[in-house]
């Protein structure tokens, strides 16, 4: 057996470009918390130099887009002459002083959800992490819930469970896990399921007015309702909708202002909802997006000036007071920055010591107590170099603008060349990233 280090399946490759058509194959994908950010590996674009590109945009195929940054643009360290200006709310400064453990403690792999599976949810629900479908060789209806506490797994029941699907969108309610969507194998799915893991049991949810379903999901729980947002790039569909549990019903997102994003990021501030970057249908990736009030129903735009370069295959997370945008299939060197809704400024962010450029990292803010504006972002896995996930981290302090390396996850006894995905959430104290091909999993503090 080959000591190897953790991969995961391939994705769009940033060698070369690849195809927007991104919904055909159920076997690409990764998660995050809540939401699932699912992304398959679509079709060869055309071989394009990602290097030579000088800031413009390089076609090649059938709709791949690269971005490269120019010299000088894009945030370095704060204070420095790099064409961007530098966060109000994050001047230089020292960080609240942190005992920093970064170490891995290793995940009991007994009663685990059987494997390999890939494009799975995890959702984390104030005492465990609720692993469920997948894709096998066929869809799962299964899922297991870890306790980290005793580190121990329990099956998550199969009874009047929804039909089984991967690429699904799935969040926590403070109750319930509601899982939405997805494929079964062959069709997009338009249905879902409420999972109660107090009781071990599910409920339908209903379709009623539920959205049009589409391939690539992105979803956000507001505190009430999930939002969902759907995308299938070969008729150039966008399909969005609000559930509400409470009610079993479903009703509308206004479409008037609503940006006509494919795969966007979603972040909710507390109050709003920030979309931002994916591709409109038919173009190359878009810098663009908009702000949506649900008690309003209702959209304001957000500037695109001093935005970070155009992208998919992205991630974004909620700061407190800031969106952080990270990562990108299309682009060729690191590129980020952070937006700020109530001045609609962006503002630069540091690249020194930045992580190896990926697509679809997971990304989870990490507060400071009491200090406002300060704290920590955790970023880890995603897809990176040679089309396989990143089994790498980093820690970005939002004050005062720096990265600091994830010490690396624990080697495990695997096949050469195999590959899986990892399904990740944060527990408020420590990062679980579950491998469900492998069945192995660890347990991260900062």
């Amino acid at each position: 057996m080959v000591r190897r280090v953790l991969l995961a399946v391939p994705v769009c490759g940033l060698v070369a470009a690849c195809s927007h058509s991104l919904h055909t194959n159920p076997d690409g994908g990764r998660d995050s918390t809540g939401g699932n950010e699912f992304f398959g590996s679509g079709g060869q674009g055309g071989v394009v130099d990602p290097i030579g590109g000088g800031g413009s945009i390089a076609r090649g195929g059938s709709g791949g887009c690269w971005w490269t940054k120019p010299s000088g643009a894009g945030g370095v360290q704060p204070g420095e002459d790099d064409g961007w200006p530098d966060s109000p709310k994050r001047a230089p400064g020292t960080a609240t002083n942190r005992i920093r453990v970064d170490a891995w403690t290793v995940m009991s792999p007994a009663g685990a959800p059987s494997g390999p599976r890939m494009s799975a949810s995890a959702i984390w629900t104030g005492k465990e992490m609720i692993v469920w479908g997948g894709y096998d060789g066929r869809p799962e209806a299964t899922g297991g819930r870890y306790d980290p506490a005793t580190d121990t797994w329990t099956p998550v029941s199969t009874s009047v469970a929804p039909r089984a699907r991967s690429g699904h969108v799935a969040v926590w309610t403070g109750k319930e896990m509601i899982v939405w969507g997805g494929y079964d194998g062959g069709s997009i799915l338009l249905s879902g399921g409420r999972y109660d893991p107090a009781a071990d049991k599910w409920s339908p949810t209903s379709t009623d007015l539920a959205p049009a379903n589409a391939g690539e999901l992105r979803g956000i729980w507001t505190g009430s309702e999930l939002i969902v947002w759907g995308s299938q790039e070969d008729v150039g569909v966008v399909s969005h909708g609000r559930y509400d549990p409470s009610t079993d019903t479903w009703r509308p997102v206004s479409a008037a202002g609503a940006p006509p994003l494919l795969i966007p990021s979603l972040v909710w501030t507390g109050s709003e909802m920030i979309i931002w970057g994916g591709y409109p249908a038919g173009s190359c990736a878009s810098a663009s997006g908009a702000i949506y009030n649900p008690s309003t129903d209702s959209w304001r735009p957000m500037t695109s000036t001093g935005a970070p370069h155009p992208r998919y295959g992205h991630s974004a997370v909620w700061m407190g007071t800031q969106m952080i945008v990270w990562g990108g299939s299309n682009l060729a060197l690191p590129n980020a920055a952070s937006y700020d809704p109530v001045a609609d400024a962006w503002y630069a962010i540091s690249e020194v010591d930045t992580p190896s450029l990926r697509a679809n990292p997971a990304l989870f803010f990490l507060p400071d107590a009491g200090v406002p504006d300060a704290g920590r972002m955790l970023l880890w896995g995603g897809g990176g170099a040679s089309g396989y996930d990143a089994v790498t981290g980093a820690i970005y302090d939002f004050v005062p603008d720096r990265w600091q390396t994830v010490a690396p996850f624990p080697t495990i006894d695997a096949p050469p060349n195999s590959g899986s995905t990892q399904t990740t959430v944060w527990t408020g104290s420590e990062m679980l990233v579950w491998d469900v091909a492998f069945g192995v999993g660890g347990r991260y503090k900062p």
